[in-house]
């Protein structure tokens, strides 16, 4: 069942609801206009996490970061899977994406984390500046994205030049459905 906008929900009430002088309010009517609420309500998310330690090799070209496991609130609304390391919504909306991680790198070796949508780079990117080994650095974001389609997302790395060694541990990437007053 598809969410619905807050104005999609208040149409559908005012048409199925009037005064009921005529008794024009029916069971069917009623069930279908909660059962809507509560789709668009719902709690909907997606989220990939990486407990590690995990090492990965950054540089100049963004790289996948990979996250190790993966969990659904609704598999019909959003599909999160690893090793792709990525977060899908199935419908039309507003997320709201949160992005932790701590990693470890080189003291004075910058790394970036960029939030990706359907393989294009967004603004949404976080930098650390690694503190040298058994000092790690928490890096955290949170960007609100509009979607007047479906979408999928995932996280790269860049580091400030080849070869920067990333121990990463507590990661967690997450792609929350929020509802929305009006669909443009």
């Amino acid at each position: 069942m598809a969410r619905k906008s807050i104005a999609e929900l208040v149409a559908q009430a005012t048409a199925d609801f009037p005064d009921n002088v005529t008794s024009l309010i029916t069971p069917a009517k009623l069930r279908q206009f909660v059962l809507d609420f509560l789709a668009t309500m719902s709690p909907g998310y997606g989220y990939i996490t990486l407990v590690g330690p995990t090492t990965q090799t950054f540089g100049l070209t963004a790289a996948l970061t990979v996250f190790s496991a993966a969990a659904d609130a609704d598999p019909s609304q959003t599909t999160s899977t690893v090793p792709a390391s990525t977060v899908a919504r199935a419908e039309k909306g507003m997320s709201c994406i949160n992005f932790s991680l701590d990693f470890e790198a080189a003291n004075g070796r910058n790394v970036s984390f960029t939030v990706f949508k359907n393989n294009v780079a967004t603004p949404w990117r976080i930098t650390g500046n690694g503190g040298g080994a058994g000092n790690a650095i928490s890096v955290a974001l949170t960007a609100m994205d509009y979607n007047s389609t479906p979408a999928t997302y995932k996280v790269m790395a860049t580091a400030d030049i080849n070869g920067v060694s990333t121990i990463m541990t507590n990661g967690v990437f997450i792609v929350q459905l929020v509802p929305v007053r009006v669909f443009t």
